[in-house]
């Protein structure tokens, strides 16, 4: 039997594209689950659902955005030159007008649209993460449930500078999976209904 280190071809990670399609799905789920609750008045949320919802949420969120920032830039990093022209042709369709979010540093009061490998650094070095909440403009005082809004700050430092970025998650979410159906396309309805027959 051949040593299986000496296999002649470029053996980068892999990455499942399926897995970063389902964890996209997975926190979507959580952040619109979490919008559909704000402003209801206090006495509407409650029981065992919510209350493990209310209490797992972020957390979950957390890890689904960590995996794919992970598995986002690992693949970047092995793209061969050729592969990593066209990834960032897709990546730049996301990019500018702040889409993605912003970034901003402790010591310049300006702001700079997040970029795609950007907004995955971020993820994985940031120290506090925390979705912003609204609870549909009532009153704060008031008993409404408070959901999530859609955008995660996120806060860390790079060597002595501080830094917070305000990332927009589902448009991050977005170009994750148009990143993962160009490098690795959905079959069509035609090709899943040959596979079930």
């Amino acid at each position: 039997m051949d040593n299986p280190y000496w296999h002649p071809y470029y053996k980068p990670h892999a990455i499942d594209f399926d897995e970063v399609r389902d964890l996209c799905f997975d926190a979507y789920s959580i952040i619109a689950a979490s919008h559909a609750i704000a402003g209801l008045p206090g006495d509407e949320v409650g029981g065992p659902l919510h209350e493990y919802f209310l209490r797992t949420a972020e957390a979950r969120l957390s890890d689904c955005l960590l995996t794919i920032a992970v598995r986002m830039r690992t693949f970047e990093d092995i793209l061969s030159d050729e592969a990593k022209s066209e990834y960032d042709k897709v990546v730049l369709e996301h990019s500018g007008n702040g889409e993605l979010g912003s970034i901003g540093w402790n010591d310049s009061s300006d702001r700079v649209d997040l970029t795609f490998r950007e907004a995955c650094n971020k993820i994985i070095h940031t120290k506090d993460f925390r979705p912003t909440y609204d609870n549909d403009s009532n009153d704060r005082e008031e008993n409404y449930a408070w959901g999530m809004t859609g955008i995660v700050e996120l806060m860390g430092k790079f060597g002595k500078r501080e830094w917070d970025v305000w990332l927009t998650a589902e448009e991050f979410l977005s170009a994750c999976l148009h990143i993962a159906n160009v490098v690795d396309p959905l079959p069509t309805e035609d090709e899943e209904t040959a596979e079930r027959e």
